[in-house]
C-alpha cells in the first residue's frame, strides 16, 4: 500500500516514514501543500496523512481541493490543533479521520489500518483468500495456521491482491502502489517479486494463487472447487490455445522488429561513431549531442520491439555518453554497446502486455479455462471520429502509434515538429494530445504550459509519452498541466487503456460543466 505524508516537519516525517516502511507501506513525503497536490496528481495513493499548518497551501484547503477534484482515497489529518472547531473544520473539508499530535506511532498505525479497511465488505480486519490469512495489524501471513515468511515487497504484493481480489494489476499500477518515487525499479523487478511470491505460496500448497492475465498483468486466482477430470481436460485444451496465442504474439513481435530494425541499427551506428571519436579525442559537441539523443531514443523504443534489456542498456549508454571523459568510462561505453548489439541478435520477446492481432487479451494461467478480457472499445461506427494528435521527434515512436491506434478506432495525426502544433490544433481539432518531453525544437513541458494558458485549448486532455522516470520530471509534467504520463517503452494495452480512460474522464467532466435547466 502507498501512503503520502504531507507535513513540513522534516524530522517528524522521516520518523513516520521509517515506521510506516517497517510495516510494509511505500511512503512519499511532501513538505508543503502545493507539493502535496503535485504528488497526488503524479501517483495513486491508498491514503494521505495530512498536516493542517502547511506552507503555500494549508491542509484544509488541500483537502477541499482534493475532494473537489473527485479524489476518493482516505485522508487522515494529523495536527497539533485539537479544538472541536478545528476537528469540525477538517472533517467538513473532506477528511476521513482526525488525529491530534502528539500521538503514538501505534495509534497512528491503527488509524491507518482502520481507514484502509473501510472499503472492505468483510467485518473482520483479517484478509482471507482460500487457505491463506493476512493480519494487517501484525503484518503476518499464515497458511493453515503456519506462518508464511515474506519480504516487505512480497507482503505488499499479497496485501494489494487480497484487498482487491477481483482486480487485475498491471506492472505499472503495482509500481505506483508499492514503490515511492525515490526507489521505483523497472518492470522486470515486478516479475522477479511475483516469481518469488509464487514460489513461497507453492511451497505451502498454493501453487496457482496468482494468475498472469495475458496482456494485462496479475490477479488472484478465482476461488473454485477442485476441478473434475472433465475440467482438467478442458484446462489442457485451453493451454494449447494459450500456446497458440503466445506463438501469435511472438510472430507479431518478430514482424514488428523486422519493420523497424534498420533505423534502430542506424541509431546504434551513430552512437558507436561518437564513442570511437571520443576514444580518439576528436568528438565534437554536435556529434555528442546527436549520439546522446539517439541513445535516449533507443532507451524509449527498444522495449516496444521486444527488447526490454535493450531499453535498459540504451538508458545506461545515454547516461555514460553525457559525461564520459576517462579511458575507463570510454571502455564502459564500448562494453555497453557490445552488450546492446549482442542483445539485438536474439529474437524479440513479446512482453506480458503485448496483444494478439485480434485485440483480445487472454489469460495464460493453466489452472482455469481461459476467459477473454477485451480492452475498452470505441463506440458504434456511427459515433464521431476520435482524433489523437501525437507530437514527438522520434519517427519510430510515431510509426508505432500509427501501427497501434487505428485498429482501436482512433484517428492519429502525427507531428515531428512542435512548432507546427498551433496550426495543427486549429485545423484538426483533436480530442487528446500526446506530447514528448525532449524535442529539439521545443520542450513538451513548455508546450503543455502554453496550452493550459490558452483559453481555447486549456481543456484538452494531455498525455505525456517519455523515457524520463525521475520523480522531479514527473512532478514537472503534472505541474505544467499534464493529465497523465506513460513511460517509454510502452505497451499497447497500457497506452490504449490510458487514452480511453482519459477521454472518458474528460467527457464526464464536460457533462458536469454543462448548465442545467
Amino acid at each position: 500500500m502507498r501512503i503520502l505524508l504531507v507535513d513540513d516537519d522534516e524530522l517528524l516525517t522521516q520518523r513516520l516514514a521509517e515506521f510506516l516502511a517497517s510495516h510494509s507501506y511505500a511512503v512519499d513525503i511532501a513538505l508543503d501543500g502545493e507539493a502535496g497536490w503535485d504528488y497526488t496528481q503524479a501517483a495513486i495513493y491508498d491514503l494521505i496523512v495530512l498536516d493542517i499548518n502547511l506552507p503555500k497551501l494549508d491542509g484544509v484547503r488541500l483537502c477541499q481541493k482534493l475532494r473537489r477534484n473527485k479524489y476518493n482515497s482516505p485522508i487522515l489529518l494529523l495536527t497539533a490543533k485539537g479544538d472541536s472547531s478545528d476537528k469540525v473544520m477538517g472533517l467538513d473539508a473532506g477528511a476521513d479521520d482526525y488525529l491530534v499530535k502528539p500521538c503514538t506511532l501505534e495509534e497512528l498505525s491503527a488509524r491507518i489500518r482502520a481507514l484502509l479497511r473501510r472499503p472492505q465488505t468483510a467485518v473482520s480486519p483479517l484478509l482471507k483468500w482460500g487457505g491463506i490469512t493476512m493480519d494487517p495489524g501484525t503484518c503476518e501471513v499464515t497458511c493453515q495456521g503456519k506462518l508464511l515468511p515474506l519480504s516487505p515487497k512480497e507482503y505488499g504484493l499479497l496485501d494489494l491482491f487480497l484487498r482487491n481480489p477481483k482486480r487485475v494489476f498491471s506492472s505499472s499500477i503495482i509500481l505506483e502502489h508499492l514503490w515511492g518515487f525515490d526507489d521505483a525499479p523497472d518492470k522486470e523487478t515486478i516479475r522477479t517479486h511475483i516469481k518469488r511470491l509464487r514460489q513461497k505460496l507453492k511451497a505451502v500448497g498454493l501453487e496457482n494463487m496468482i494468475d498472469t492475465v495475458y496482456g494485462m498483468g496479475y490477479r488472484l486466482q478465482p476461488l473454485t472447487a477442485t476441478p473434475t477430470a472433465t475440467e482438467n481436460q478442458s484446462t489442457g485444451d485451453q493451454s494449447a490455445e494459450d500456446q497458440s496465442a503466445e506463438n501469435e504474439a511472438r510472430a507479431a513481435a518478430i514482424a514488428l522488429w523486422s519493420k523497424f530494425k534498420a533505423p534502430i541499427l542506424e541509431r546504434i551506428a551513430n552512437v558507436e561513431q561518437a564513442v570511437a571519436a571520443l576514444k580518439n579525442g576528436n568528438l565534437s559537441v554536435s556529434l555528442r549531442q546527436v549520439a546522446v539523443a539517439n541513445a535516449h531514443k533507443l532507451s524509449g523504443s527498444l522495449g516496444m520491439f521486444g527488447f526490454p534489456e535493450g531499453s535498459r542498456l540504451g538508458q545506461e549508454i545515454e547516461t555514460h555518453l553525457q559525461q564520459a571523459t576517462t579511458a575507463a568510462e570510454i571502455d564502459q561505453l564500448q562494453t555497453l554497446l557490445a552488450a546492446l548489439n549482442q542483445e539485438l541478435q536474439r529474437s524479440p520477446q513479446p512482453s506480458e502486455t503485448n496483444l494478439p492481432r485480434d485485440g483480445v487479451i487472454r489469460q495464460t494461467s493453466s489452472a482455469q479455462p481461459t476467459p477473454t478480457l477485451p480492452l475498452p472499445q470505441t463506440s458504434q461506427s456511427s459515433s464521431p471520429e476520435i482524433k489523437i494528435l501525437a507530437v514527438d521527434d522520434d519517427p519510430l515512436i510515431l510509426k508505432s502509434l500509427q501501427h497501434l491506434l487505428p485498429r482501436w478506432g482512433l484517428h492519429l495525426i502525427t507531428l515531428n515538429n512542435p512548432l507546427q502544433l498551433w496550426d495543427t490544433l486549429a485545423s484538426e481539432m483533436p480530442d487528446l494530445l500526446i506530447l514528448d518531453v525532449d524535442m529539439p525544437q521545443g520542450s513538451g513541458i513548455e508546450l503543455c504550459r502554453f496550452i493550459r494558458d490558452n483559453d481555447i485549448w486549456n481543456g484538452i486532455p494531455i498525455l505525456f509519452l517519455t523515457a524520463h522516470r525521475e520523480a522531479e520530471m514527473i512532478v514537472k509534467m503534472y505541474s505544467a498541466g499534464a493529465d497523465d504520463y506513460i513511460a517509454k517503452p510502452f505497451t499497447e494495452p497500457e497506452i490504449i487503456t490510458r487514452i480511453f480512460n482519459r477521454l472518458k474522464r474528460n467527457r464526464l467532466l464536460q457533462s458536469w460543466q454543462k448548465p442545467t435547466l
